[in-house]
């Protein structure tokens, strides 16, 4: 009778911890999570640069990594010249609104994310960084379907 309560048991924790773990998805060549606790999405180029932008505290963040360099930069650190670049299109990516009744560009980027195309190209770029190696935006449209500013904000 131990033993089988010990095998129950046993598999009762971990059916837990395995609904507990959150799954990452994959939408083309963008992988992470956009529901639950966690809004994360995260590609590589390639150059081996990994790009995330993740959404927590009521902000996007942006960040850029260079594992193979050992180097991370990330839009909340108030680099100088710091845009997200779609298409050669720069998009700022501060969190705070410049004028009362306009959007913040955070806000103006995630939308123009949303919808990108499988042939778009996104580059980081800050004064201390230069330009990254392109990004496909690849899945990206998909990973961000039915999601708006608001989910973001509300993580």
């Amino acid at each position: 009778m131990k033993r089988f309560t010990l095998v129950v048991l046993s598999w009762l924790l971990a059916s837990a911890c395995a609904m507990a773990a959150v799954t990452e998805q994959e939408w083309g060549n963008w992988y992470g999570n956009t529901g639950g606790m966690e809004f994360a999405l995260t590609t590589r180029n390639q150059a081996g640069e990994e790009l995330s932008i993740s959404c927590s505290n009521q902000k996007m963040t942006v960040t850029l990594r260079s594992r193979q360099e050992n180097w991370s930069a990330t839009s909340t650190e108030g680099l100088d010249k710091l845009y997200l670049m779609i298409n050669r299109q720069a998009y700022q990516l501060d969190n705070e609104k410049l004028f009362p009744n306009e959007p913040a560009p955070a806000q103006v980027v995630f939308e123009a994310l949303a919808h990108t195309s499988a042939r778009d190209m996104l580059v980081f770029t800050s004064q201390q960084t230069g330009d990254s190696k392109p990004f496909s935006t690849r899945g990206l449209s998909e990973a961000l379907k039915g999601k708006t500013w608001q989910d973001c904000l509300n993580q």
